[in-house]
C-alpha cells in the first residue's frame, strides 16, 4: 500500500501535537554555550521544563516557588543559581570557572536562565560536569551545546556519564 505524501505531513502534525501537548514523558535539559570571542565570555543559556525545574528544588528544600506566576517567590532566582552552580560545574582550559547569574525568563512550561563566564580569553577546551536533575529522574538526559565560530559541538550526558570534555582546535 503506497501512502500518499500530502497524508503524511498532516498526520505527522497531528501525532506531534498530541504528544507534545501531554505531559511530557522524557526528562531533558539543554544547556547551550556560545563563545562571545569579542566580549571574551562564555554566554549560557539554560533550558529546563518548568515541572522538572521544580522537583529538583523541591528536593533542595524550596518549595512554593510559583514560578512564572505574580506571586513567584522573591528568591526564587537566588536558589535556580545556587541549583545550577551545585549541579552543572564548568573548565575552561584546565580551569575551574564559575558562572554569573544573568537572569531568567519563562516560555509556556520551559524556564530559560541565562548565565555568564567572564575573561575567557581563548576557548581551547571545555569539561562540563552535569548532575541537573539526575537525582530526580533516573531517565534524565541533558544536551550541552557548545558554539564557537559559528561551530557547534554537543554533549549528552545522564545519570550514568555525567561528565565531557570538548576540544576546540
Amino acid at each position: 500500500m503506497k501512502i500518499s505524501k500530502k497524508l503524511i505531513l498532516p498526520v505527522l502534525f497531528l501525532f506531534l501535537g498530541v504528544f507534545f501537548s501531554q505531559a511530557h514523558p522524557f526528562y531533558v535539559s539543554i544547556c547551550q554555550l556560545n563563545y562571545n570571542e569579542q566580549n571574551q565570555s562564555l554566554e549560557i543559556s539554560v533550558k529546563i521544563f518548568a515541572d522538572d525545574l521544580l522537583a529538583g528544588l523541591s528536593e533542595e528544600g524550596h518549595t512554593k516557588l510559583y514560578l512564572g506566576e505574580s506571586r513567584e517567590s522573591e528568591h526564587a532566582d537566588e536558589y535556580i543559581y545556587t541549583y545550577l552552580k551545585q549541579n552543572i560545574r564548568f573548565k575552561v582550559n584546565e580551569k575551574a570557572v564559575e558562572p554569573k547569574f544573568v537572569g531568567k525568563e519563562m516560555e509556556k512550561d520551559v524556564v530559560w536562565t541565562y548565565l555568564e563566564i567572564d575573561d575567557i580569553v581563548e576557548l581551547n577546551n571545555i569539561e562540563v560536569s552535569c548532575y541537573l536533575l539526575t537525582d530526580v529522574f533516573s531517565d534524565q538526559s541533558n544536551i550541552i551545546q557548545v558554539t564557537k565560530n559559528g561551530k557547534m559541538k554537543n554533549l549528552l550526558l545522564s545519570k550514568r556519564e555525567t561528565r565531557g570534555r570538548l576540544n576546540f582546535d
